[in-house]
């Protein structure tokens, strides 16, 4: 399965565009979660409700800080959602938060595996450096939060990244990454705003 090589490469298409500046931005839709949704936590930021394609993708949902807006110039069948922090921009990057989906029917990986992969991909193909894992859990989901530092990309700089990745089993099995880069590592709201992104990140399978 080779479904998360191309999730990265996607990651990688919206940091360069954002870097040249080609954005465009739209107002996202805040909802809050509803109920049935007891094992996805909860943060102060409101949450944006991810368009699905169809009726058997799951329903992808991302806090939206004050101060994020929605970028839509680089939305694909992978490239789901973008949020940039414009008045985190430094050395003419823009901090940024991009969520891709994926799926695979019939694989016999375990999330597991799956993660192993998605981190190989990470050294690789980008190049990661400094990579530090942390397991964890989303809305009842199997997933970990990579941080690793990604290298100079075109005119994107050295910078630290937070990629939180996702697995649900079902038929097909989905893979949902989001991924949030910045050259202002440091900055208290960025701190903020990242925990608030990552910890609310929401992936919901559709009712059967």
């Amino acid at each position: 399965m080779t479904f998360t090589y191309r999730a990265l490469l996607a990651a990688g298409t919206v940091t360069a565009l954002l870097v040249s500046g080609c954005t465009r931005d739209v107002a996202g839709t805040a909802v809050t979660a509803s109920a049935g949704e007891d094992a996805c936590a909860t943060v102060d930021a409101p949450l944006a409700d991810i368009p699905t394609t169809n009726a058997s993708e799951p329903q992808l949902r991302i806090p939206v800080p004050s101060g994020w807006e929605r970028n839509s110039m680089m939305d694909s069948r992978v490239i789901r959602y973008a949020i940039v922090a414009e008045n985190l921009r430094t050395r003419g990057f823009a901090t940024n938060a991009v969520v891709t989906l994926e799926s695979a029917r019939g694989t016999n990986e375990t999330p597991t595996e799956i993660f192993d992969q998605n981190r190989n991909n990470l050294v690789e193909i980008m190049g990661a450096s400094d990579m530090s894992v942390e397991a964890n859990t989303t809305c009842g989901f199997p997933s970990e939060t990579t941080r690793y530092t990604a290298p100079k990309m075109g005119l994107a700089p050295e910078r630290p990244v937070i990629m939180h990745a996702v697995v649900a089993e079902a038929d097909p099995t989905w893979l949902a990454t989001l991924t949030i880069q910045t050259t202002e590592p440091d900055d208290p709201q960025f701190r903020r705003d990242a925990q608030q992104i990552v910890d609310g990140f929401q992936l919901v399978l559709p009712a059967t």
